[in-house]
């Protein structure tokens, strides 16, 4: 078998997924999204009756559950010919010869079959301003990884 300098098949998926850290807090955000629509539906049925809060927070309660279920999904697989950025909400398939450039945020900028100019947000690697260290370091080595991938220059 052959193996790249890293110790990877050459044909096979790269795989980049967040930190643990960075699952956690992910869930962390999920777990409270279902508790504020609880209390909101709560609120909305018993407290002070209104279809608006109500509403408000079942919303809130089903993002909730559908991003904990998710979450541990959370990541980007390389493959030889597309992407794949599976994340919190919904996953997009981004093929590999369609992208023009991945901007700091980070998103992907690529072009569809139609010509239109799409931008993809890669929020597995999306740390705040002021990110812990290992967090920050670990977003740019996987910024790094897609630019090679996708044989931009950085």
């Amino acid at each position: 078998m052959c193996m790249d300098s890293e110790g990877r098949d050459p044909g096979s998926d790269i795989v980049i997924r967040p930190l643990r850290l960075a699952r956690r807090m992910g869930l962390g955000v999920a777990l409270f999204l279902i508790v504020a629509g609880g209390v909101s539906i709560w609120q909305g049925t018993w407290v002070s009756p209104g279809w608006p809060q109500t509403v408000t927070g079942a919303s809130a309660a089903v993002i909730g559950v559908v991003a904990a279920i998710r979450n541990h999904r959370v990541r980007i697989v390389l493959r030889h010919d597309e992407m794949v950025v599976y994340g919190h909400l919904w996953s997009r398939s981004v093929p590999r010869a369609s992208i023009t450039s991945i901007t700091p945020w980070p998103s992907v900028k690529w072009t569809d079959s139609r010509g239109r100019e799409r931008s993809t947000p890669v929020t597995p690697l999306f740390t705040g301003r002021d990110a812990a260290p290992e967090l920050a370091e670990h977003a740019l080595r996987g910024r790094k990884t897609l630019h090679e991938w996708a044989g931009l220059v950085t």
